[in-house]
């Protein structure tokens, strides 16, 4: 038995499809998970892990790339709100900046 108290029986009826109701539990236990890995090392036909590491490591790279674009993306608004029409401005700083004005606010 494993520190979250779940047995073996109960782990190999998951496997076998009998007891579903252990899924959310064994996606964040660490002690299932590794009882599960061990228990299917050998029976697939092939070997997963640098396809799934493949995966693991593109979808980081997806996240890296989606933070730089919304990196860029800030910093050319900052830009445009300090140097783009209106610039002369006092108020227009990139410390500062926000949505340029639209003629609404215009007194």
């Amino acid at each position: 038995m494993r520190e979250c108290r779940t047995t073996d029986d109960r782990l190999f009826n998951f496997v076998d499809g009998v007891d579903p109701d252990l899924e959310s539990h064994v996606a964040g236990c660490d002690h299932c998970q590794e009882f599960l890995a061990e228990l299917w090392i050998g029976e697939l036909p092939m070997d997963l892990t640098q396809p799934v590491l493949r995966q693991i490591r593109f979808d980081e790279f997806l996240r890296e790339i989606g933070q730089l674009t919304m990196d860029v993306a800030t910093a050319m608004g900052k830009a445009f709100v300090a140097y783009g029409p209106g610039a002369d401005d006092q108020s227009a700083t990139p410390e500062a900046a926000s949505l340029p004005p639209n003629g609404e606010d215009e007194e």
